[in-house]
């Protein structure tokens, strides 16, 4: 047979089914890369769209049916970060530029490099917080504009530039003229009201007493001083502010990923929240019970209870005062605390101050600083320092929030995961 004939000779049909069979096993064989490509890809998928569809849709709370959803909640964390990160800095910054003293200088520039090493603790302690803080923040947020459109308080997108370029004024160590505008006014009302104001001797709580106003000195008639200079203001121009502005909105984009809307957003429902507060604050009474007391502080117990023997006895209770109180500062006076409002001193002296019959002597009170003897004066409706007028104007916002939230339907979703990844490491003080 000639080699043309070999050549051309069919596959037997073994070969033919091997052939067969083997096409088969790497069809199959495809067919499982294939399936496995796919189950892969999909398995990407879902990690995708679980990473940057799912999760960041997620609310973090629900407040009154409406949700936070978590990629707001993180833009919101990564801005605050960066508020906070940018404020260690500083204080690191104006640590560092502090001069090294000897002697007097030296014990005076360490007061200042221990409030400065105090402020910079404290920032990282709100820094490590802030995660959390910032839901309660976006929370109190959406119950400040449901408040807001109850009272038909708004903020205006003019508002909201006047707003940013007083931030801008500020890192650039001035004014806005509008700003600057009102600092002149409230520097002309305060030295008008100064030129009016007649000093009167007032009696002032304790400092060891009190807890919730400021103590201050007692205001004694002067002859009215030359006034100071007024110092130039530094006031930024308009087309400074629109460049510096320009610049802090990249510098934001490129820390935080904030755009300048959701940027204006921020700002809007902070101005919106100074608003409610102005609001609240307008309505609290200006006239309030106060009650004019008198108190002598011992250290035990059964030197509060000698202390009363004595009173019933026929003693002074100004000379007992002076002689036995250790608030001297009240002691001095012969106990006496002058009027105050409600909320003034700690709990067990505050209640007697308000509950008990004028003219009576208290049992003994015990507080953290000891044992108090209190006798009510007088009670009488009286109109509210300055300055406890503020405080109560700044506690109406407080008082108005915790109710607020108790009231609302708020389901808190928020975990630790649901915060965005954190670079930051403090550097030693």
């Amino acid at each position: 047979m000639s080699k043309k004939a070999q050549t051309s000779r069919e596959p037997t049909r073994r070969q033919v089914a091997r052939s067969r069979k083997e096409r088969e096993q790497l069809r199959l064989i495809y067919m499982g890369l294939g399936g496995v490509g796919i189950l892969v890809l999909l398995v990407l998928a879902f990690g995708l769209i679980q990473s940057y569809v799912i999760e960041p849709n997620s609310p973090v709370a629900v407040v009154n049916g409406q949700e936070i959803i978590t990629r707001d909640y993180r833009q919101r964390v990564r801005y605050e970060r960066f508020l906070l990160d940018n404020q260690y800095q500083q204080i690191l910054q104006q640590l560092a530029s502090l001069p090294q003293q000897e002697g007097e200088q030296d014990q005076f520039s360490q007061m200042i490099r221990n409030q400065y090493q105090q402020f910079a603790s404290q920032v990282l302690q709100q820094r490590s917080i802030v995660d959390r803080q910032t839901v309660d923040t976006m929370i109190e947020d959406q119950l400040v504009a449901a408040e807001a459109e109850k009272r038909g308080l708004t903020v205006s997108d003019e508002d909201v530039t006047e707003a940013i370029n007083r931030i801008v004024a500020r890192q650039e160590g001035g004014l806005t003229a509008a700003a600057a505008s009102e600092t002149g006014t409230a520097v002309a009302g305060a030295s008008a009201t100064a030129a009016l104001w007649t000093p009167t001797p007032t009696f002032t709580p304790s400092p060891t007493l009190t807890t919730t106003t400021e103590i201050t000195p007692t205001a004694t008639p002067a002859n009215t001083a030359t006034p100071a200079p007024t110092p130039t203001l530094n006031i930024i121009a308009a087309d400074t502010l629109a460049t510096q502005y320009q610049n802090w909105l990249i510098t934001l984009a490129d820390a935080t990923g904030l755009n300048e809307a959701a940027y204006r957003d921020i700002i809007r429902k902070n101005l919106l929240k100074e608003k409610l507060g102005e609001a609240l604050g307008e309505e609290v009474p200006r006239l309030a019970e106060q009650s004019h007391a008198r108190h002598i502080l011992v250290e035990t117990e059964d030197e509060a209870n000698a202390v009363i023997e004595r009173l019933k006895a026929g003693e002074s209770f100004a000379d007992l005062a002076a002689e036995l109180s250790l608030d001297t500062v009240s002691g001095a006076e012969g106990g006496d605390l002058g009027f105050v409002p409600a909320g003034s001193f700690v709990a067990p002296v505050d209640e007697a101050v308000f509950t008990l019959p004028i003219g009576e002597i208290s049992e003994p009170l015990e507080s953290q600083f000891g044992w108090h003897v209190v006798e009510v004066l007088e009670r009488e409706e009286r109109e509210l320092s300055p300055a406890e007028y503020s405080q109560r104007q700044r506690q109406a916002y407080s008082d108005w929030l915790a109710t607020a939230r108790a009231e609302a339907d708020i389901q808190d979703l928020w975990t630790s995961d649901k915060a965005p990844a954190d670079s930051f490491s403090s550097q030693s003080s």
